[in-house]
């Protein structure tokens, strides 16, 4: 069975433009999240919407860190993935958030394993984690069945019927994905401050003695929650 990692980003942003090309360090938060996931050892396909701006400026990136691109529908990530995924032949895919830049290896390889160990081929979702850490993967079939047209909330849609969860202990009160400037900061501190970034419990560990940090953005989540969970109805 071929398993890929889908990186699922996009240059556009509303509420933080040009968000996946911040730079710390002389290097990009997309490049930053691509070598994380490299660690996983699964191949890696970088999805973008088919866009002027994508096909020059991701596809970029996607070149010098050596993984495959794949640019197709605009709005609707299912039929992106889907097509994505006929092309290349691929039966399962993990999928990576471009929002977010701290996903470790250990999660997404947890995931891998469960993938290779399935008898019936379901979603799988790890529960348990901070956002912006969980992981999602589903079967190419799944996205056959789902009929949904947007890019929001399109996650959950994969998640009504049977799935695996992949339980972990650290669901602390943190906001790890990248929204808004003020996400931006908490990353670049973990980024560039938390030497076991590689792993949940280095990052988690580091937060609980930097509360400052971790809470600066979290009253970003109610907005977050409420634009996700509406679309995801």
């Amino acid at each position: 069975m071929k398993t890929c990692i889908f990186l699922t980003t996009r240059y556009g942003s509303t509420r933080l433009p040009g968000k996946h090309l911040t730079d710390i360090n002389g290097k990009t938060l997309t490049d930053i999240l691509i070598k994380r996931l490299k660690r996983s050892k699964i191949p890696i396909i970088m999805c973008t919407p088919d866009t002027p701006e994508d096909n020059l400026r991701m596809k970029a990136i996607a070149d010098r860190n050596n993984i495959g691109f794949f640019s197709g529908e605009r709005q609707n990530i299912i039929k992106r993935h889907l097509d994505c995924a006929l092309k290349h032949k691929i039966d399962f895919i993990i999928n990576a958030d471009g929002d977010d830049i701290l996903v470790t290896p250990e999660t997404i390889q947890s995931v891998y394993y469960c993938v290779q160990q399935m008898k019936e081929l379901l979603p799988i979702r790890t529960v348990g984690l901070p956002l912006g850490l969980n992981v999602i993967a589903y079967p190419v079939s799944k996205l056959k069945e789902v009929n949904f047209d947007t890019d929001t909330g399109w996650g959950a849609q994969l998640f009504k019927g049977r799935y695996v969860e992949i339980p972990f202990r650290y669901d602390h009160d943190y906001r790890l994905t990248m929204d808004y400037s003020e996400d931006f900061d908490v990353i670049e501190a973990v980024l560039t401050k938390c030497k076991r970034n590689m792993t949940v419990g280095g990052i988690c560990d580091w937060l609980l003695k930097h509360p400052d940090i971790a809470k600066s953005n979290l009253y970003l989540n109610k907005k977050y929650w409420e634009r996700i969970g509406e679309a995801g109805k």
